[in-house]
Formats: structure tokens, C-alpha cells, sequence
């Protein structure tokens, strides 16, 4: 039983899993019984999207429903596609600009293959995206596994409602395969027979039947960015819920491993996670983010504030997130007077000299990884702003509200968010 304690920090539950369980949720008619998801804006907005696809008749205009998605790109990739699949829907499925204008061909291009009727509104073929649900007829169809994994999993999550199933071949090595395995783990959880192999999945075709109980998991993606904080110092932060990796559906419980090369032990007790930084930083980390490229903003600012070179790899799809983030994470660094290297792979930090802690202001880019991995750099510069500190609330709406539980005071200015260092803990 976890003990009482009020620096407990508090995650919302993982997003990933979230938009598995709602969309395996829908096409079983279980939706309604699934939780509000108050502490993600992005898991708000597929639940609401789904229920609008299921009533199919509210919002109409012109006889199609329009579905807004705001800036979640996983609820447009499994939003899209669960409408294709659905017979007598009709839907505009749009978002932000920046989401409009975000890859989506290759999915696409499965589905259309499958006999899906999407148009494309927008520019260059962009979205927003006119569908009109039909049964699609499976069969074997190939993608190329390096661009998104979430189109996959999109593809997966509908395919045993295709006539015959999919057998879906990768014609190029699969990137953040962990995100693959949690959808065929969610999907198996709904009864839906699933194969992976390292060159195609096989999904046969099916029923989705839901489970007696599901629990979505405490998010450790969110739980990287405390792991950032405690490698600038010896405090020792509790962490509550957070499943052992070896147990986790979440291939970013691999956060515990990347941070233990910065010195940062996890000790998992009984309903939290002790998390400390027990040992000296080395000089230089190099790591391969391929399958876990979301934890790279909160990696990087750890390495370059503790003074500790390092190179990532397998970070190219950070181009194709809520924003870039690898140019957005060159460019807040270069503010700050720590320049990094950024190539098409990869992202590095040479070590040299640093110019003078001048207070600055990060731009988020409507990025609530970026503000989040920014915000702990308070720890090392007295205090920060954040623009637009709303942007968290697309994973983690509770996440300046938790920070002083670390030590780290929040006070919104404005469009900003000061964050600084404070004596309350």
C-alpha cells in the first residue's frame, strides 16, 4: 500500500495506451463505458471524436459530420481510419494547420487499396479528410515501416473489421516498434488475433469483445521529464503508479534505463517508483532513440544542463511530431547558449563553451514535450519562462501543479509561465 506523503507526484494516465483502449473500445460498442480522461486533452478528443462517429448524426452539415481533432496527430491517423472502416459514415475529419498538413499518404494509401473512400480538402493533398465509411475488403497490402508507426497501429486497431483480415508488409525497417507491440498487446486483450514479425503484421479478421476490466497505465512518458529533473541533483522524488518495465505495455518504461546512464536509480516499491541520482554524470552518453524518440527533448536538456556530451540516433521522426522538434530543440538551445548539432538522424551536444545565463523565454511551438523537458532547466538556471504553458495540457493538464512537489515554483504571466527554483520542499 503506497504511504502517505505529500511530495507524491502524480502522472496522467499514458496516452498511447489511452488511444488503444478507446478505438479497441469503440469498434467492441464499449465506448460509453470507458473514463472521461480528465489530464489529457488528446485522449478527450479521440473519446469525443468516436462518439461523434458512433451517433454519426449530430453536427451535420450538408449530411457530413465534422469532426475537429485540434493537434492530436494520433486521433487523426486512428480517427481517420476507424471512419473509413465504418459502413454509412460520413465525416470531415481536420485539425489544426500544422496537423492538416502532417504525413498521412501512406495510410492512406492502405486504405484506399482496401476500397476506403477518403478525400483529401486540402492542399497538395492534405487534409482535412472527407470519408465515407464502407466495409473494406482485406487481403496483403505493404507500407513502409519508417515513417510513423502510429500508421500502423491506425491500420492494425481496424483491420478485423475488413472482410478477411490484413496481412501488412513493411518494406523498410519499423520504427517505435514498442508502439507497434502495444497495439497488438491492447488488441489481444479484445480478443483479436495478432502476429508481428520484424517484417509484417498479420491481423485476423474479428470481433472485438472487451474485457471485464482494462486500466490504462500511468504514463511513462510523462514520467521522463521527472527523471530529467533528478539528474540535476541527490533529491529523492516518489513517483506513484508507475508499472515496472518488463511489466509495461509502454516501451517508454525504457525511460529508467536511459536515465541510469545519467546516474539515476529506480527502486520500485510497493504502489510507486523512488527515483534518485546516485552517481557522478559521465562525460558523454550516446544512445539509440529509435524506438523511443518521444523521450529526446527530456534526454537532451538533462545532458546539456549536467554538462554531459552526448549523441542521440533514431530520432528523424521528431521532424513530424506537434511540431519539429529536432529544429525546434536547436533553436532553444542556440538561445541559450549551448549550440547542438542536429543531422538527418541524429541530434548531439559537442560540449564547449557556454555564454552567459541571460533570463530567456522558450518558445513552445505548440509542443508540450518541449515546454515540459524546458521547464526543468530551472534547476539549473534559477528560473525560465515558458511560452504558452497551456500546451502540457495535451498529455499532462496537471503538470505545473505537480511541480512544486520538486521543488520548482509556477507563476503564469501573461502567456508565460515562470518556473523557478523555491524552498517549499
Amino acid at each position: 500500500m503506497m504511504h502517505d506523503d505529500e511530495y507524491m507526484i502524480h502522472l496522467p494516465v499514458s496516452k498511447s495506451i489511452g488511444a488503444r483502449y478507446l478505438v479497441a473500445s469503440c469498434l467492441a460498442g464499449t465506448l460509453s463505458r470507458c473514463p472521461e480522461y480528465d489530464d489529457s486533452d488528446d485522449l478527450r478528443v479521440i473519446r469525443r471524436a468516436l462518439a461523434k462517429i458512433e451517433e454519426s448524426g449530430s453536427a451535420v452539415t450538408d449530411g457530413v459530420t465534422d469532426i475537429d481533432i485540434h493537434a492530436s496527430g494520433t486521433a487523426f491517423r486512428f480517427v481517420t481510419a476507424v471512419a473509413a472502416s465504418m459502413p454509412g459514415i460520413r465525416v470531415r475529419v481536420g485539425g489544426t494547420p500544422r496537423l492538416c498538413s502532417r504525413p498521412m499518404a501512406p495510410m492512406l494509401e492502405v486504405l484506399r487499396s482496401a476500397g476506403a473512400e477518403i478525400e483529401a480538402t486540402g492542399a497538395d493533398g492534405t487534409g482535412p479528410y472527407l470519408v465515407h465509411g464502407k466495409t473494406l475488403k482485406g487481403g496483403e497490402f505493404s507500407i513502409r515501416g519508417d515513417v510513423s508507426s502510429q500508421f500502423v497501429s491506425a491500420l492494425m486497431l481496424v483491420a478485423p473489421t475488413w472482410t478477411g483480415g490484413m496481412r501488412l508488409r513493411f518494406t523498410t525497417p519499423l520504427v517505435s516498434r514498442p508502439y507497434v507491440e502495444m497495439t497488438a498487446r491492447v488488441m489481444r486483450v479484445f480478443g483479436i488475433e495478432v502476429t508481428l514479425s520484424d517484417s509484417e503484421v498479420v491481423v485476423a479478421e474479428g470481433k472485438y469483445k472487451a474485457p471485464e476490466h482494462f486500466e490504462v497505465e500511468s504514463d511513462w512518458s510523462a514520467a521522463g521529464f521527472f527523471y530529467e529533473a533528478v539528474s540535476f541533483g541527490h533529491d529523492i522524488y516518489h513517483i506513484a503508479s508507475l508499472t515496472p518495465p518488463g511489466e509495461s505495455l509502454q516501451g517508454d518504461a525504457r525511460t529508467a534505463r536511459f536515465f541510469e546512464k545519467l546516474g539515476v536509480r529506480s527502486i520500485f516499491r510497493d504502489g510507486f517508483v523512488e527515483i534518485q541520482r546516485y552517481n557522478e554524470l559521465p562525460d558523454y552518453v550516446e544512445a539509440d532513440l529509435s524506438d523511443n524518440p518521444d523521450l529526446a527533448p527530456a534526454f537532451a536538456v538533462a545532458c546539456v544542463f549536467n554538462a554531459c556530451r552526448f549523441k542521440f540516433t533514431g530520432v528523424r521522426n521528431l521532424r513530424v511530431k506537434e511540431c519539429d522538434r529536432l529544429a525546434a530543440l536547436k533553436t532553444e538551445f542556440e538561445r541559450m547558449g549551448r549550440p547542438i548539432e542536429v543531422g538527418e538522424d541524429s541530434i548531439g551536444w559537442p560540449g564547449g563553451a557556454w555564454s552567459a545565463d541571460d533570463p530567456i523565454e522558450i518558445e513552445t511551438y505548440d509542443d508540450h514535450r518541449i515546454a515540459m523537458a524546458f521547464a526543468m532547466a530551472a534547476f539549473y538556471r534559477g528560473e525560465i519562462f515558458i511560452r504558452h504553458p497551456e500546451v502540457v495540457e495535451k498529455s499532462f493538464a496537471a503538470f505545473w501543479e505537480e511541480l512544486p512537489k520538486i521543488g520548482l515554483s509556477c507563476e503564469r504571466q501573461g502567456d508565460l509561465m515562470r518556473v523557478f527554483i523555491s524552498d517549499c520542499r
